[in-house]
């Protein structure tokens, strides 16, 4: 059959027909890949690529959509390879020469990606993504001196979106972050309601840790679980970092903190058991200890911090730093310590601040480190210029560190026992700084120390007018007014302070020592004698006595009882005295007496005897005082054998410069009942020669003399006598904690005793002793003591052990 030119023309479109129909669908297949690939899923197409390339030569366009999916799915090194196979056989589209540049800038490779940026411009100079690309290429390099300018010149040309991003994008990297957070604040005030302006705007508060805005401004940008729990983790780290600042008031001082603890509570219970916010977790439970200290809720920072660790948690440099000032306040330097030398500047990407530098420094002199200590403040003394430059400022500025660093070299000195250096530095302060309330509280303090009240009272009240309710003024003047037993003005200042801030060490240290005021005092001490044979003693002697004082009435009385005992061994005889007592004590200001009434039973019978005594001071120098007894307890005990009684008193004088310098002179008359009349003198020194941060060592020296009318008694009685003893006291300390303080003391003394009608001969005396200072209300100690000096020409020994116990309940 033959075809008709119509049939044959039909024949031939229908051919071609169905000749197209494989290439539509191949091209139908391609779009779908991209398409999917635009979606997230690029396995396909890069697998499609793969074998298409092996089989046949490959089209620019293909080669670009090659590079495009493989920059999506994070396939960097292999963009790069596509690109190098293919870039001197093609002319790549500007599309496939922006991802190679993206995946070289992913690559670290700066300089090529900046080239292909380049490269890419000079095709499409308006293209907007190209520049976006080419500045944060130029940012990630470091090249912010180009990068900057560019961004600023690209956002004073057209003020969009993008070119307000790429502006906050480089400053960012600049370092500029508060100028990044202002570009990003001025796109999103021009384009509010476009998604990655909000999210920008999102990243930048959040990065300049402006954490509440933040959080407000999630609810825009629609971030994704991780983002909000971060936020909101941020939100509250953000008021922890707040409560460490000053508040307004006192009152107020607890507000911040209680909201961020509030504020974990909901979130710590939403993500205790996901494990997708196991980190969100652990990172708020490492910032809440910081809300915990601010709260003074030390002990629960603590427990949480060893929670956190037994864990394995890793706990970072800003987190230590609280957990050491816990442990400071706690009690326990030496935890506080590991903690912050764990911060050196060797272990640490951030110094220890001027808070810190202290509190390493206090930690170090309570945990018993004087020297330490003593290098942790020169250090800061050497890193704490006084004056300071501040970039943008013509003149330097003064450093606030530098006064601190000062103050610890005082406490330094203060430490090592050195208080007439530690006075001449913090008076220099103070004088150089008379409206620095704070430095004037601190000489004060030191005045107290070196036992001048009445000095550091008229100091503090001189600054008083500064800031009359400062807590560190009333807590100084609380500690002054003890000293002074003006115990009115110290209760009220005590209640006040501890009202005011129950939390502060200080004021729990003043409070402390009013309540040891107020406590009921019992004295007990004792002597016995191991080996003597003098004849003012006797042998085998034991003295006991036993005081108790009730609690304070009204103030400034106290009524006392006590027990006595004395025991010893004569030629004739065995002595025995006891006596009971009771009376009443009086303290006030500058004044202290007492009145006792007893009962004395030695020999046959029953005696009433009486005391009265008392002090006064003139001055923070001078105190002058007495006494005057009717049947002296404190008589001879060989006189007592033989009933003779003895009334007496005395009267002395004691001038005092500071702890370094102290004289006594004393003399003391008394009139046996057998008409002997002695009177007794004595001067007694104290001199510091040396001293450390464990020891003092001082000159004391004794000069003593008597008369007596008689001396043919029944007990030792030269006409005159004198003894001249230089000795040398040392004290040693050999544990301190806190309040519990162990020392040890020994004194070396020799001289020579002169008797009248009996020549002069040598005195030998030798101590040993230790105190437990256990607490501030149990104090005791014990002395063995040797000493050897002539008695009616003949050197006589003796060897003795006494003990003292003073206990407040």
């Amino acid at each position: 059959m033959k075809y008709r030119p119509h049939q044959r023309k039909k024949a031939v479109a229908l051919l071609l027909t169905f000749s197209t129909l494989p290439s539509l669908a191949a091209a139908q297949n391609y779009d779908a890949l991209i398409v999917a690939a635009r979606e997230g899923n690029n396995a396909p197409a890069l697998r499609f690529f793969d074998g298409e390339a092996a089989r046949r030569t490959l089209s620019a366009s293909e080669i670009a959509d090659w590079l495009q999916i493989a920059n999506w799915a994070g396939n960097d090194r292999q963009v790069v390879a596509v690109w190098q196979r293919y870039d001197r056989q093609v002319t790549l589209p500007v599309r496939g020469l922006q991802a190679v540049a993206g995946s070289l800038r992913n690559l670290h490779q700066w300089q090529s990606s900046l080239a292909l940026w380049q490269r890419a411009l000079v095709r499409e100079p308006s293209n907007d993504d190209l520049y976006s690309g080419y500045l944060m290429t130029l940012a990630d390099a470091g090249r912010s001196a180009q990068a900057l300018p560019l961004a600023q010149q690209r956002v004073g040309q057209a003020a969009t979106a993008h070119r307000w991003l790429d502006l906050s994008y480089v400053q960012f990297a600049a370092g500029k972050k508060e100028d990044a957070l202002l570009s990003a604040s001025q796109a999103e005030l021009r384009f509010s309601g476009d998604r990655q302006i909000e999210q920008n705007y999102l990243n930048a508060l959040s990065l300049n840790r402006v954490s509440g805005p933040a959080l407000l401004q999630a609810a825009h940008a629609g971030p994704d679980a991780a983002q909000l729990r971060r936020l909101q983790r941020d939100a509250v780290a953000e008021k922890v970092r707040i409560a460490f600042a000053p508040s307004r008031s006192e009152a107020e001082r607890f507000t911040v903190a209680d909201r961020a603890l509030a504020d974990y509570q909901p979130l710590l219970a939403a993500w205790q058991h996901d494990p997708a916010a196991h980190s969100d977790y652990q990172q708020a439970r490492i910032d809440r200890l910081g809300a915990l200290v601010a709260r003074s809720r030390m002990q629960e920072a603590v427990d949480e911090y060893q929670r956190l660790t037994a864990e394995g948690t890793v706990i970072p440099t800003y987190a230590r730093r609280w957990v050491a000032a816990a442990f400071l306040w706690l009690r326990q330097p030496d935890r506080a310590v590991a903690l912050y030398q764990s911060l050196s500047p060797e272990t640490s990407s951030s110094p220890l601040s001027r808070t810190e530098q202290s509190d390493l420094f206090y930690a170090l002199a309570e945990d018993e480190q004087p020297d330490a200590a003593r290098r942790q403040s020169d250090r800061f003394v050497a890193s704490s210029p006084y004056l300071l430059n501040i970039f943008g400022s013509p003149e330097r500025v003064p450093n606030d560190d530098w006064l601190d660093a000062q103050q610890l070299q005082v406490q330094s000195a203060l430490l090592h026992d050195d208080l007439p250096a530690a006075q001449q530095q913090a008076e220099h302060l103070a004088r150089t700084a008379p409206g620095n309330q704070g430095l004037q509280i601190d000489v004060a303090s030191l005045w107290l120390t070196r036992g001048w009240p009445r000095r550091a009272e008229a100091e503090l009240k001189r600054v008083e007018s500064m800031e009359p309710r400062s807590l560190g003024l009333e807590t100084q003047q609380g500690l002054t007014a003890l000293e002074l037993q003006e115990w009115r003005q110290a209760d009220l200042l005590a209640d006040d302070v501890i009202e005011r801030q129950p939390e502060s060490r200080s004021t729990q240290r003043l409070d402390r020592l009013r309540d040891v005021y107020r406590y009921a005092e019992l004295r007990v001490q004792g002597e016995h004698g191991i080996n003597s044979d003098s004849p003012v003693s006797g042998a085998n002697d034991l003295s006991l006595d036993a005081l108790l004082y009730s609690p304070p009435i009204e103030e400034n009385w106290r009524v006392f009882t006590g027990l006595s005992f004395a025991d010893s061994e004569f030629s004739e005889g065995r002595g025995i005295n006891r006596s009971v007592r009771g009376g009443v004590e009086y303290r006030a200001r500058d004044n202290w007496a007492e009145a006792e009434l007893n009962g004395q039973r030695y020999g046959s019978g029953q005696k009433i005897g009486a005391r009265l005594s008392g002090w006064h001071d003139f001055s923070d120098s001078w105190r002058i005082g007495g006494s005057a007894e009717r049947l002296m307890r404190e008589a001879p005990l060989q006189a007592l054998r033989n009933g003779i009684t003895v009334n007496g008193g005395n009267l002395w004088a004691r001038w005092r410069q500071s702890e370094r310098r102290e004289w006594q002179v004393s003399v003391a008359p008394s009139w046996f009942s057998d008409g002997n009349n002695r009177v007794e003198w004595s001067v007694d020194g104290s001199e510091r020669l040396t001293s450390g941060a464990r020891y003092t060592l001082d000159f004391t020296p004794n000069i003593s003399g008597s008369h007596n009318s008689k001396t043919d008694t029944p007990y030792y009685s030269p006409s005159r006598d004198l003894a001249v003893v230089p000795a040398l006291s040392l004290d040693h300390l050999m544990y301190r904690h806190y309040q519990t303080e162990w020392s040890q003391q020994v004194e070396l003394g020799a001289g020579t005793y002169w008797q009248q009608g009996q020549g002069s001969g040598a005195v030998t005396t030798v101590s040993y002793g230790q105190r437990v200072r256990w607490n501030d209300v149990l104090d005791t100690g014990v002395k063995l003591t040797w000493d050897k000096r002539p008695y009616d020409g003949v050197r006589e020994q003796n060897l003795s052990v006494s003990f003292d116990m003073n206990y407040r309940f």
